[in-house]
Order: structure tokens, then sequence, then C-alpha cells
């Protein structure tokens, strides 16, 4: 069997879209490793030409890697092949080899219990000198045991680390969203980006987020203006999301969401999600699903007082790369 490696560039961003979208609607209801949006998202501000690397056999992608320096590897395989296909041993030597090419590092949030201690580790500058050995993160859907199999037998071992995923049906009625009578809720306008974006380094403590990635964001092929949500007020932005379409599995996606937080615990990120949740049913979707580190206890609240219930959770695993 051929096995064919090429490093991502913009001419293969379409094979990469369209590789997890059909890897999401053949394996609904089970849950999808990336989604579209997760893509597009994520490809700003990262080096994909470096660290994303597509694996094609005869039928076409079979396959990829996407390291995140300097610990995490996010893999996947087509829906139809398993985890004994000869491209995993492949896929596997690649991100071994990616990660031996950095100095030592133990994986940044692995350990973490809360939010306050995010905030604290973000705010911390980052050590690894104490540490010797090259740690290498990935993860598996605790009802994937083929995926868990393979990750075992390369060594990973699970941490306390984990990602609850949550699932809303469409069919159901949503609830409205309760607001005063100054705040609006709509997308974001081309001469608001400075705006949106500061709404967003105001959410996320540390973030790095700037006009030239949010830029690239929204030239992105999948992203929608009518899905980049925000919840005005009579001073300005509060809260946001973004929603994204897979069309092929008809199952809508969060990411990200993030509220000021001079307004949080005041129902302002609910109202974002719930008008979220409408432009999603409005478009066609069935379902919609959003994920979140399970140290972020706020986040799972948020999601379940919208109507998401739980249908899955992933695990880290970690392995020394020798």
């Amino acid at each position: 069997m051929t096995i064919r490696q090429e490093s991502f560039s913009r001419a293969r961003l379409t094979d990469l879209l369209a590789f997890v979208s059909s890897n999401a609607a053949r394996r609904m209801p089970d849950m999808a490793y990336l989604m579209p949006g997760d893509i597009c998202w994520r490809l700003p501000g990262s080096a994909p030409k470096d660290n994303l690397a597509l694996f094609y056999d005869e039928a076409g992608l079979a396959g990829y890697v996407w390291f995140e320096p300097s610990t995490g590897i996010e893999i996947d395989l087509r829906w139809n092949l398993d985890y004994g296909h000869p491209v995993t041993a492949v896929m596997l030597d690649w991100a071994e080899a990616a990660r031996r090419k950095l100095a030592p590092a133990y994986p940044r949030f692995v350990d973490l219990d809360s939010m306050d201690a995010w905030a604290r580790e973000i705010l911390a500058p980052v050590r690894n000198d104490d540490c010797s050995d090259r740690w290498l993160t990935a993860i598996a859907f605790e009802s994937d045991e083929e995926r868990i199999r393979f990750l075992t037998d390369a060594g990973f071992e699970a941490t306390r680390h984990f990602a609850p995923h949550y699932r809303w049906d469409l069919a159901g009625v949503i609830p409205a969203s309760d607001l005063e009578e100054h705040m609006k809720l709509r997308a974001v306008t081309e001469n608001e980006i400075d705006d949106r974006v500061e709404l967003h380094r105001a959410a996320w403590l540390g973030s790095s987020f700037d006009r030239a990635r949010y830029e690239q964001i929204r030239a992105m092929p999948e992203y929608q203006p009518a899905l980049d949500i925000v919840l005005e007020t009579a001073d300005g932005f509060a809260s946001y999301c973004i929603c994204w379409e897979n069309r092929e599995a008809s199952l809508g996606s969060f990411e990200p969401v993030g509220t000021s937080p001079e307004w949080r615990g005041k129902g302002i990120g609910r109202a974002v999600i719930l008008e979220g949740l409408r432009r999603l049913k409005a478009r066609g979707m069935r379902y919609a699903q959003v994920g979140t580190a399970g140290f972020n206890t706020p986040a799972q609240a948020l999601y379940e007082s919208c109507g998401f219930a739980r249908v899955d959770t992933a695990r880290t695993y970690m392995k020394i790369v020798p």
C-alpha cells in the first residue's frame, strides 16, 4: 500500500475540510474529533505548514496529524479506516519525530482542576527547566474503544484531564432570550472588527488574539457573517459566539464562546448561545454541539443551563517520547 505524506498548504484546505465534515456525518451520532469550525478557528495564528501533515492512500486523504507545540497532537483517520491500518504507524512516527525536534516540556494544562488554577497558569511564565522528558499528548473519546487501544498500545496513559462534549437536538423548542430593553443580539459588522477583537481579549485572560487573526478567520470558506454573534449593550459588546455549519452532517458547532468578566453571571452568555441555536436551526442544522475543558465548570454550567446534554467525554492521554 502506498502512503503519501503532504505538508499542509492552503491548496489542501478543501481536502481537510471535506475530510472532517465527512467524518462527522458518517460517525453520527458519535462525536467527531475536529469539525470544520475547529479547523477554521485554529488555522490562523498557527504554523500549519510545519505542524500539520496530511496522509493520503489510494482512496484519498486517509488521516492527518496536527502537532500543537510543544506537547499536543490532534490525530484522526478517515471514517472507514480502523487503527490497524498501516497509515496509523506512519502518522504516529511523524508526530513523535515532530516532538523530538523541540525541547523537553511537560503538558501545561493537564493537571489543572479549576479556572482559578488556569488563570494562575496563564499568568505564570512558561518554565520547563526542571523537565527532562519530551511529553506528548493526544485525546480519545471515552466511547472510542478502538482509539483508546491504539493510544495505550503506543505507550500513552490516561490522565485526569478531560473535556465534556455537549449536544442540542434542534428539533426541540429553543427558549427565548430574556434581555433588558437596551440589549441587542446581532451579527458583527465589518467596521466593528477592533471592538470584537477587544471583546475576545477581555473574555479570555492572556489572549494574544488580534485583528490579523480575526480577519483571517473571517476569510475562511466556512465562516458565515450571520453566525458571528454579539450581544450589544448601551456600553458596547458584552458577549459573543461564533457558530459554524457542517451541512453534510446537519450539525452546527460553537467555537469560541466568551463573555466579558463584568457581565458574567447575568444570563448574557446564555442569551448569545440561544441566539446561535436559533440561527443554526433556521439554516437547516439538526443538531448543535460544543465542548469545554473539564476544569471549566462555569462553562459546563452555562451549556447545561441552555439545554445542552452531555453526550461524551474526551480524555487526554500522554506519553514520553524517547
